[in-house]
């Protein structure tokens, strides 16, 4: 979500448009920046109030030439008045989120972001608004759950940064000597299925898995001997990563449509994956198939997948860049992308 409103910004810039961001850090006073997690019902306030915090500091500096009003997740409930046109982008659903990984969080925790993160401020947030959202699952999501008729718009990316390059040369650069090579960008929260990543590492141990992982490590990853970590990679060796890589992998329980999956799909990898918002979005030829399984918790499937991948890794290289990185550019590259957005909100 980040990096997608980086990427607006930066468009709106380049389009002569003046941007101004409002967010927590900017618009919230002191003591309700940060939802506190020791004190549950202050965070509980917290997150209730940015919205009002936020939305209030747009509202006071609306002038006649501001053309757009972007907001998302539940930020964009608190009324703007003036007749400005505002859209909301779903970058997901709350409540979709919380079915997805009910069996890792409280019953507390799954009530509050069914009914009061989702039913209530993000359904808010996007009535009476432009509603956009990042794929097909999505869109039926908030069809479904708010009954708002959303436009699907994918998201943006920087094809010319996440681009094929020289494998072995990528392989040089970071040090790895194996002939086989996996690869995992994200995180270790539960809805991520990191679980089938060390499966597969295990299955597979001659082989290297890069795991390129945002926050916290998990307990006991750094006993594996085949697995190497790249904690917060930055953006820029993130290419050098997927290009090095034989397959990526993105087992999630729940992703509306991870850039992650975009990113290795551009520089020509394939990405075995669970059914998700991206996955599902780009491999829709049977001959791709072998890279989906059934859910996150189906990790014989990913075994096999990989199995696959590996036993002739240049013919899945040669498919994706010929068939799929194609795809890409009409739906993400960032000139199409901007004049499907431009259409969406009316500009």
């Amino acid at each position: 979500m980040e990096r997608f409103l980086q990427y607006v910004a930066m468009g709106f810039g380049a389009r002569g448009f003046a941007v101004r961001v409002f967010h927590a850090q900017n618009a919230a006073p002191e003591r309700w920046k940060k939802a506190d997690r020791a004190n549950k019902l202050k965070g509980f306030l917290a997150e209730g109030l940015h919205g009002y915090y936020i939305g209030k500091a747009a509202r006071e500096a609306l002038h006649p030439r501001v053309r757009l009003v972007l907001s998302n997740s539940t930020v964009g409930w608190f009324p703007l008045g003036n007749g400005v046109k505002h859209a909301h982008f779903f970058h997901g659903t709350y409540r979709g989120q919380a079915e997805a990984i009910r069996s890792f969080i409280k019953y507390r925790g799954y009530l509050k972001m069914k009914w009061w993160d989702a039913m209530v401020l993000e359904r808010f947030s996007g009535k009476n608004k432009i509603a956009l959202c990042c794929s097909e699952s999505i869109r039926t999501e908030i069809q479904r759950y708010f009954h708002y008729d959303a436009k699907v718009m994918w998201l943006p990316i920087d094809l010319n940064h996440f681009r094929p390059l020289n494998t072995q040369d990528c392989r040089r650069t970071l040090g790895i000597e194996s002939t086989a090579v996996g690869l995992y960008v994200g995180s270790s929260h539960p809805m991520k299925g990191f679980r089938a990543v060390e499966h597969v590492a295990r299955k597979f141990p001659d082989m290297t898995m890069l795991v390129a992982i945002r926050g916290p490590v998990p307990h006991g990853i750094s006993d594996s001997p085949n697995i190497r970590v790249f904690q917060n990679a930055d953006y820029n060796l993130l290419p050098l990563l997927y290009n090095a890589a034989d397959f990526s992998m993105c087992p999630s329980r729940y992703d509306p449509f991870p850039f992650v999956v975009s990113e290795a799909l551009a520089s020509g990898i394939p990405v075995i994956a669970s059914p998700h918002g991206a996955s599902l979005t780009f491999y829709t030829e049977d001959i791709f198939r072998p890279l989906l399984t059934t859910s996150a918790d189906d990790l014989e499937g990913f075994e096999r997948a990989a199995t696959d991948v590996l036993s002739n890794s240049q013919r899945w290289r040669t498919l994706i860049q010929t068939r799929i990185r194609p795809v890409l550019e009409t739906m993400m590259g960032r000139d199409q992308w901007w004049k499907r957005f431009q259409n969406a909100v009316g500009f």
